[in-house]
């Protein structure tokens, strides 16, 4: 029993092993691999002993590719739950697909156990939401969706559904469950159509899309975020639209990052943090768009880009006006990415990995990007057992 735990636990399948286990059944060499992935044999070598952190988006594409496999074969999600909280969002999710397909086909039924005060059920989805409180979040969802799903002619009500829906939408992808996510965010913005003079919250509802496209649908994620950038230029003076014009900029930057245009990244990041700059900090949507997250979201961009060590010469980042825990748990994640990077700052990496976790528990160990550097980090330091706090990170996000 425990052996078969181990086996679909996380220590004898990390991503190597799976990179490894349908290599084999695809009858291919690592050097036959390394060539349609176009990677080095040495590097694929690595990546199955798990020394190497598999830990960029565009990396994974590549042997999902070659391998001929989805992005979550490669990545084992929806992770099984571990602990609690995560069991219990689990629980909640089927009804949370049902509330989104009710939406989808038209249901106006209100659900018997809604909410008596809808305003106040939003407000409590928004500190869940910000705090990464799964758990609690998605059980909320499904009523709240269906009793705001008769409330359409109250201009009021639709921003509500779309801000629900949007809450829905990464709540499900942050759960690991990809195609619900992208479920939600099309109703998310079939609501928002709705509201046809507040393009903000069509681009909110476009953000969401965008976020949610698959990852092996190639340039789409990138060119609908263009494209959305484009419908907001005429109103990118506005406070709200702007701010999620200046979002949709830093989309466009990691997603041109995946796409390896380092070039087009650049300029998309530059076009975010001219606007923060002229905007100022705002938080419209609960997207935090402002001087400090486009710093955040540059952190993520060097990690996928391969450019974490130049994080060790930037000045630190004070995310402490952020009421995110999303937010300040990514800095810190993404800092912790970069600083491993570099494999001469692996104590600074797991300090700051540490304090992502504490931010946002929830968020943090659901991270297949913390998990794979994490488990590398610790695989590559087993002659020193890479100490006691590495160790028991690895344990709790289950990469050890």
């Amino acid at each position: 029993m425990v052996a078969d735990r181990r086996e679909s636990g996380t220590a004898l399948d990390h991503i190597g092993v799976r990179v490894r286990r349908w290599r084999l059944k695809r009858n291919l060499s690592q050097r036959v691999l390394a060539d349609l992935a176009g990677l080095s044999q040495g590097y694929i070598a690595q990546i199955e002993a798990g020394t190497a952190p598999l830990d960029k988006r565009s990396t994974q594409l590549a042997l999902t590719k070659a391998l001929q496999i989805s992005l979550a074969d490669l990545t084992g999600q929806p992770y099984d739950p571990t602990t609690l909280e995560h069991a219990t969002a689990a629980r909640h999710l089927p009804a949370l697909r049902a509330a989104i397909a009710a939406l989808a086909f038209g249901s106006t039924d209100a659900p018997e156990d809604g909410p008596s005060d809808l305003a106040d059920a939003v407000r409590k989805v928004t500190e869940l939401h910000n705090a990464c409180h799964y758990d609690d979040l998605v059980a909320g969802l499904p009523s709240l969706l269906l009793a705001l799903s008769g409330e359409r002619d109250d201009p009021a009500s639709v921003r509500r559904l779309v801000w629900v829906t949007y809450a829905a939408t990464f709540a499900a992808k942050y759960l690991g469950h990809t195609d619900l996510a992208m479920l939600a965010a099309q109703q998310c913005r079939a609501v928002a159509a709705l509201l046809t003079d507040e393009p903000e919250w069509l681009g909110l509802a476009e953000f969401a899309v965008v976020h949610t496209l698959p990852a092996e649908s190639k340039a789409l994620p990138l060119q609908r975020a263009v494209r959305a950038i484009d419908l907001l230029e005429m109103a990118a003076d506005h406070p709200h639209a702007g701010q999620v014009h200046g979002m949709l900029h830093l989309s466009a930057a990691m997603l041109a990052a995946v796409g390896g245009d380092a070039q087009a990244s650049r300029t998309h990041l530059h076009e975010a943090r001219a606007s923060a700059l002229r905007l100022g900090e705002g938080n419209f949507g609960q997207l935090w768009f402002g001087p400090t997250n486009v710093e955040i979201w540059r952190l993520g961009v060097l990690a996928e880009l391969g450019d974490g060590g130049a994080v060790v010469h930037l000045p630190g980042l004070d995310v402490s006006t952020i009421g995110s825990s999303n937010r300040r748990a990514t800095m810190y994640a993404d800092l912790g990415r970069c600083l491993a990077q570099t494999r001469k700052h692996d104590g600074e990496a797991v300090a700051a990995l540490l304090r992502a976790e504490t931010i946002a528990p929830q968020r943090v160990r659901l991270s297949p990007l913390v998990r794979e550097t994490v488990g590398s980090m610790l695989r590559r330091a087993r002659r020193s057992a890479g100490g006691r706090d590495l160790q028991a990170l690895a344990a709790r996000l289950g990469a050890a």
